[in-house]
C-alpha cells in the first residue's frame, strides 16, 4: 500500500468514530486507535479508465462488492492469536460502517447481504437491513459454509453434525429452494478444515445446473437435474465463463482457456511475465471478459509479486494500472499491498478493484503466526 499516512491521520481526525449502522444485530465499528490507512477503491472500466475512491474503512483484509456497487463487505483479521476475524459492512453512499453478527456472502444480482449467524443462515435485504431467516440456527448442528446459485434459485450450505462420532459423515450437504425455503440433504462427508485463510467450499456452474464442492479427499459434483453426484480428481475448482464459452484450465505444463464450442486450446502468456498465472479469476456478467489477480514472481521478504489483468478477449489483456509513460506494468507486494478485485458492476461495464490493509505477517503479532509465518485465523 502507498504511504499514505498524513492523509490517513486527516480523515481519522475528521472522522473520528464511524457512525453505526442500522443492520439489525449488529454493533458500531469502532475507529482504530493506530489511525491505519483508509481502504481505497479504484473503479476500472473495460476501456481501461479507472476512477479512485478514498473510503473511511480502516483495516479490512478481505472485501466484496454489492451488485449495484453501494455497499461493501470487508473482514478485519484479529491480530493476536485470541483476536477473531470481524465482519463488517460499508455503505459507500452514507460513508457508515457496520459490524456484523457473522460472515456474508452476497446474492448474485441484488443487494442482499446471505449472513452465516449463529448457525443459522439470514438474509439482509439493503439499505433497510430487514432480516429473513432461511435457515434456523442449531449449536449441535451448525451451519459451516454456503452459497447461492447464480439464478438465485437455489442456496448449497453444509452443516455438522457436532454429536456425531463418526468425522467421516459428520458434514450434510442442503440444498435450499430459496423461492419455497424447503430444503433436502444431499450428501454426507468429512468436512476440509481451514487452518488459516479461508478457502471456497463451492462452486456453482452459471447456468445453475451443477454445484462443485469440496471434501476432505475430493472434489465432488452434484448434477441438480438428476441428482447424481460425481467424484473428481482435481486441485482446485473449475471457472467457466458467465456465457459458458471458455474453461480456464491450469496443469503442471500449462495454462490456457479452453473454447469450449471449438474444443480448442487458447495458451495463456504475458509478453511481460512469460510465467506468470492466474491466481484467481473474475468473469464478467453474462460474458467472457475478466478481470484476474496474477502470479508474477517471488519477492526476497516472504512475499510475492502481483499484478491485476483485465482480458476484453482471452487473447487481448492488459494491466490497468501500469505505467504509461514506459508501457509497463506495475508489480505489487501481494501481501503487503493486497490489491484485491472485489467484484464487477452489475452491468458489466467495469469492475472494483481495493487497496486493502495488509495480510504480510509483519503486521500482525508474533502469536498470530506459525513457524513459516502464516497467519492462523480464527473465525
Amino acid at each position: 500500500m502507498k504511504n499514505r499516512i498524513l492523509l490517513s491521520c486527516l480523515l481519522i481526525s475528521l472522522l473520528g468514530i464511524l457512525v453505526p449502522g442500522q443492520i439489525n444485530a449488529a454493533a458500531p465499528a469502532q475507529a482504530d486507535p493506530r489511525k491505519p490507512e483508509p481502504v481505497v477503491i479504484y473503479k476500472v472500466t473495460v476501456d481501461g479508465k479507472v476512477t479512485k475512491t478514498v473510503t473511511n474503512m480502516p483495516l479490512i483484509h478481505r472485501a466484496s462488492m454489492s451488485p449495484s456497487g453501494r455497499f461493501v463487505y470487508g473482514e478485519r483479521i484479529g491480530y493476536g492469536k485470541a483476536d477473531r476475524t470481524i465482519p463488517y459492512l460499508y455503505d459507500m453512499q452514507t460513508k457508515k460502517m457496520t459490524q456484523l453478527s457473522g460472515y456474508g456472502k452476497w446474492s448474485p444480482k441484488q443487494d442482499s447481504l446471505y449472513v452465516r449467524e449463529n448457525g443459522g443462515i439470514v438474509k439482509l435485504s439493503l439499505p433497510d437491513g430487514k432480516k429473513t431467516v432461511l435457515v434456523p440456527a442449531a449449536a449441535q448442528y451448525p451451519v459451516l459454509d454456503f452459497s447461492v446459485s447464480p439464478d438465485e434459485q437455489y442456496m448449497a450450505f453444509t452443516r455438522m453434525d457436532m454429536l456425531s462420532s463418526n468425522t467421516k459423515v459428520s458434514g450434510h450437504l442442503y440444498l435450499q429452494h430459496l423461492p419455497t425455503l424447503k430444503m433436502k440433504k444431499n450428501d454426507q462427508y468429512e468436512w476440509k478444515e481451514d487452518q488459516y485463510a479461508p478457502q471456497e467450499k463451492f462452486y456453482w456452474m452459471p447456468n445453475s445446473k451443477k454445484l462443485f464442492y469440496q471434501t476432505k479427499t475430493a472434489f465432488k459434483e452434484l448434477d441438480l437435474p438428476t441428482g447424481l453426484k460425481y467424484e473428481h480428481k482435481m486441485t482446485d475448482f473449475p471457472s467457466y465463463s458467465n456465457d459458458m464459452k471458455y474453461r480456464y484450465m491450469r496443469t503442471e505444463k500449462e495454462e490456457y482457456m479452453l473454447d469450449l464450442p471449438a474444443g480448442k486450446k487458447l495458451i495463456l502468456k504475458s509478453s511481460w511475465y512469460p510465467d506468470n498465472d492466474l491466481k484467481q479469476i473474475f468473469w464478467s456478467p453474462g460474458g467472457n471478459q475478466f478481470a484476474a489477480e496474477v502470479y508474477v514472481h517471488p519477492s526476497n521478504s516472504q512475499d510475492s509479486y502481483g499484478s491485476i489483468r483485465f482480458c476484453k478477449q482471452v487473447k487481448n489483456c492488459n494491466d490497468p494500472f501500469s505505467d504509461p509513460k514506459k508501457g509497463l506494468p506495475n508489480p505489487y507486494l501481494s501481501s503487503a499491498d493486497n490489491y484485491r478485485i472485489i467484484g464487477w458492476a452489475k452491468d458489466g461495464k467495469s469492475y472494483y478493484v481495493a487497496d486493502l490493509a495488509s495480510t504480510h505477517y509483519t503486521a500482525f503479532a508474533l502469536d498470530k503466526l506459525d513457524i513459516y509465518n502464516q497467519i492462523y485465523e480464527q473465525r
